[in-house]
């Protein structure tokens, strides 16, 4: 089996291509990148073993972090990584299966308040028991200290971005 993953063929294929085109000093983000399109992937699998997308996993998972306490439409969409106008139609869809429950806010009424329902927390809470199982055998590659020095450097490439996105 070769040490080499997708990231160094793609830099020789560079190199011979296009010499110009220096990306070795990138290549720690791009493995970053490569990693997140796996990790997709695996989300996605899971996800539609529980009949939910990818973004209903994401707010799903928010709430439940956050039960019992309320949050907003654009609390949710921050915390998703989505726009507003594709939280509306995510929302849409776990209201119409019962996941989610919409009460207008108190103080604000054009405001709305989202919580999870048992229902949602059922459903979510099979989704996150596969996605933290798979997390693990991914992690089990490395040893603890090595886990824990690759997420303090990757907190603070994360901290640097969320920082410039405001």
């Amino acid at each position: 089996m070769s040490d080499l993953d997708f990231i160094d063929r793609s830099e020789v294929e560079w190199a011979r291509v296009a010499a110009g085109i220096n990306v070795a000093d990138t290549a720690d983000l791009s493995r970053v990148m490569r990693l997140a399109a796996h990790l997709l992937l695996d989300l996605g699998e899971i996800c539609a073993g529980h009949d939910l997308t990818v973004s209903q996993f994401q707010v799903l998972t928010a709430l439940r972090r956050r039960h019992p306490r309320a949050m907003t439409a654009s609390d949710l969409a921050e915390a998703a990584l989505l726009t507003s106008g594709a939280m509306t139609p995510v929302l849409d869809k776990l209201s119409a299966r019962g996941l989610i429950k919409r009460q207008a806010d108190e103080a604000d009424r054009r405001a709305l308040r989202i919580t999870i329902t048992p229902k949602g927390t059922t459903v979510i809470n099979g989704a996150l028991d596969r996605q933290v199982a798979r997390h693990r055998e991914i992690n089990s590659i490395l040893p603890l200290d090595e886990r824990q020095q690759l997420s303090a450097s990757l907190r603070k490439l994360l901290l640097a971005m969320e920082a410039k996105a405001g």
